[in-house]
């Protein structure tokens, strides 16, 4: 996964860093406060990400729920054809004076026909329903992506204390600091919020096109019923 790629590279370059040559000490009072500047930044950092990624779940979620309404929609209109496609010819069927055997024999069979479409229906809806946990997948591993990629930045002044020795490496350790908040700065504004989203942008502009595709495999249901309508009714006179 590309996101996994790009957090991996993030810590090898702050690995990189930790492994040059110490440099020259600094007082310790500008190390404190020096590290309390960066504090802030990283925090600054993590609440704008952290802010980033709930308008993300948000927004996700959102046109998920437009897709499911609207293909709730569809396969409402579906269902109800199937339903009642045939009704005007079963109420020729029941006024008919023909062989009961042979006006029983369409009446079965139109049932068996409403069964089959149906169960075309359901393997569309299935179709479906399989894409939008596909995407929900996705978003999710996103958002919880996003959510540790907004945490570290949270956590990175205490991080750089644990691989330091302030006392012998403090101006390294500034400049350790200084090195990984331009890394994540710019990891942040030129590739994860651009990818996210590139991501969100994506769905939205699908969203009108999996509901054509889902239209599209139930269209040609009614068509199959009028054929079928077509030669009940042919047998009907012949009853």
């Amino acid at each position: 996964m590309k996101w996994l790629l790009l957090t991996v590279l993030l810590y090898g370059l702050a690995t990189a860093a930790k492994l040059r040559e110490p440099s020259k000490r600094v007082p310790m009072g500008e190390l404190a406060e020096r590290t309390e500047e960066f504090r802030v930044a990283f925090d600054e950092l993590h609440t704008e990400k952290d802010g980033f990624v709930q308008i993300t779940r948000l927004l996700s979620s959102g046109e998920l729920h437009l897709l499911n309404r609207a293909s709730l929609t569809v396969i409402g209109h579906a269902w109800s054809n199937i339903t009642n496609h045939f009704n005007e010819t079963l109420e020729s069927i029941d006024s008919s004076d023909g062989a009961e055997d042979c006006l029983e024999e369409l009446r079965e069979e139109i049932l068996a026909e409403q069964i089959r479409a149906a169960d075309e229906m359901s393997e569309c809806a299935a179709f479906k329903i399989q894409i939008k946990e596909g995407l929900s997948d996705e978003f999710r591993a996103l958002g919880n992506t996003l959510q540790i990629i907004s945490t570290m930045a949270a956590e990175y002044t205490l991080y750089t204390f644990a691989i330091h020795n302030s006392f012998i490496e403090s101006a390294d350790h500034l400049d350790w600091l200084e090195r990984n908040f331009e890394l994540q700065r710019n990891f942040w504004d030129t590739t994860a919020r651009i990818e996210a989203q590139a991501d969100l942008d994506a769905i939205e502009a699908n969203r009108p096109a999996l509901i054509k595709e889902f239209t599209e495999c139930l269209s040609h249901i009614p068509e199959v019923l009028d054929e079928f309508n077509e030669d009940i009714l042919t047998r009907l006179e012949q009853c």
